[in-house]
């Protein structure tokens, strides 16, 4: 994520502001007050501060002495301080609707702030400072400025950056920025995005709560939030710390008002799950606990509107192959039935629907639910297998499902043991290889050259089978004789 940079521009230089006061203070405000106004005159800053927060105190609604005030602590880099002055004295001048004062108030800060923003901006460019990594970081954590009450006699002083990390100097002017205008919604928009690239995920998003406390609706702020909540989920999930990452993705998903981001979340946090699963004691009630909530939590994915069907598919793929790891057939064959019917072209979950029934014994599913996978590919070895596992266990002798048991065999042998042949080579090579009696030359005559040969043997028996894939046919060959032949589903160009 990135987001374009601008410079802010206020007027050259300070406003100073030197007003009349309206009515006669005690004493020793006026005296302080008097004494800071020449001071800061004069620019001798330390001595203006004294007696304006001399006068702030004896007279907290002086707005003059608070304005002159903040810009003396921002002389001087205290700008927790400074910012919380210019924010008094805006709040009392708006509450006695004294634009002038208002428009000098903000005037005079949007000066300093500039020149810490532009700062920050200046670093990123990589102008100031390099990119070389710091031995170890100098960026303080990002606590957000306390109430200007309380942040009004913080007297810290904020000095040049240190570090070698073009990244933190820009960081670091951001947050003081920051402490300056906390109304700065650029201000926290380029902080929020500087620490996550620092992956100091923890301040980014503190930086973009404060900034939506200012603006709730700022969307680029939205964006630095869910950045930085998300980067949070993943690093725990990279650390293989699971646990926290669920809890971590399932926060990222509160922070993420796009309902179409939703199903990505639930997906983390349903992988996050099955990874801690896989992590527990095999074979133990915790871990089978834990993945049937992983089951769940990829089921769940299917109910929401905002996910794509490949996801969904997914999904529903990844729960019913963890229910049938689990031995739970009848959930497994519910989640693949229900997928099965949503997605007819998906081999994947045809082929595991189909195996899972055989394991359950449901042998009549298994072979209609085997033929359609077929139909989907028809030179998957695997499906091949169950497909015949599954005529077998329906066969009688002489029935018509051993028949078709047995060319299912030879069909998955064929394709996982055979040697590819030449098929004109091959055919035209019958009589010298097996003598003139051969059946294959027959088969050639009524069908034509085969697409495909495969020769394997088994049991010092030495078998071939032709596919005749554009026709829907294959026959085994035993020895020269038809061993079995038999339908196969037409294999798609």
């Amino acid at each position: 994520m990135s987001f374009p940079f601008r410079s802010l521009k206020a007027g050259l230089g300070l406003a100073l502001v030197s007003l009349a006061l309206t009515a006669a203070p005690p004493a020793s405000a006026t005296i302080c007050f008097t004494s800071g106004k020449v001071y800061m005159q004069q620019k001798v800053y330390d001595k203006a501060t004294y007696f304006l927060e001399c006068a702030r105190k004896a007279e907290p609604e002086n707005i003059d002495a608070l304005s002159l005030l903040a810009v003396a602590r921002s002389e001087q880099h205290q700008y927790l301080s400074a910012g919380a002055a210019f924010q008094l004295a805006l709040d009392l001048a708006k509450k006695k609707n004294d634009t002038k004062k208002i428009a000098d108030i903000e005037r005079n800060r949007l000066s300093v702030n500039a020149r810490l923003f532009n700062a920050g901006v200046k670093a990123l460019s990589g102008t100031k400072t390099s990119d070389a990594p710091d031995s170890g970081s100098t960026l303080p954590a990002y606590v957000p400025a306390p109430a200007p009450p309380i942040a009004v006699t913080d007297t810290t002083v904020f000095g040049a950056f240190t570090g070698a990390s073009r990244l933190e100097e820009a960081a670091y002017d951001f947050i003081v920025a920051s402490y300056v205008d906390p109304t700065s919604i650029e201000t926290y928009q380029n902080l929020a995005y500087v620490l996550s690239g620092l992956g100091r995920t923890d301040d980014a998003i503190r930086a973009a709560k404060r900034g939506l406390e200012v603006k709730p609706d700022d969307q680029r702020l939205h964006q630095n939030l869910r950045a930085a909540v998300m980067g949070r989920a993943v690093s725990l999930y990279n650390q293989r710390k699971y646990e926290d990452a669920i809890l971590a993705f399932g926060e990222a998903q509160k922070q993420d008002p796009e309902p179409s981001s939703a199903p990505g979340y639930q997906l983390r946090i349903a992988e996050a799950r099955l990874k801690r699963a896989e992590e527990l004691t095999k074979g133990s009630a915790e871990q089978k606990a834990a993945y049937e909530k992983a089951a769940v939590e990829f089921a769940a994915v299917q109910e929401m509107a905002a996910a794509s069907d490949s996801i969904k598919e997914n999904a529903m793929y990844n729960a019913g192959v963890i229910y049938a790891n689990l031995e739970n057939y009848p959930k497994a064959i519910e989640t693949f039935d229900k997928a099965t019917a949503l997605y007819p072209k998906n081999k994947d979950i045809w082929s595991v629907s189909g195996q899972t029934k055989f394991q359950a014994q449901d042998y009549k599913g298994a072979v209609t639910t085997l033929r359609h996978a077929l139909e989907l590919d028809p030179q998957d070895a695997t499906n091949h297998q169950f497909l015949f596992l599954s005529l077998n266990k329906l066969g009688k002798p002489g029935s018509p499902e051993l028949q078709e048991s047995i060319n299912e065999y030879t069909i998955y042998k064929a394709l996982t043991q055979g040697s590819k042949k030449n098929p004109k080579v091959w055919v035209d090579s019958a009589d010298n290889r097996l003598g003139a009696s051969n059946q294959l030359k027959t088969v050639v005559k009524a069908e034509g050259y085969p697409d495909e040969v495969y020769t394997y043997s088994e049991e010092s028996k030495s078998f071939e089978t032709w596919f005749f894939w554009t026709k829907g046919k294959t026959f085994t060959f035993l020895d020269g004789q038809i061993f079995s032949k038999g339908p196969v589903p037409l294999k798609k160009s």
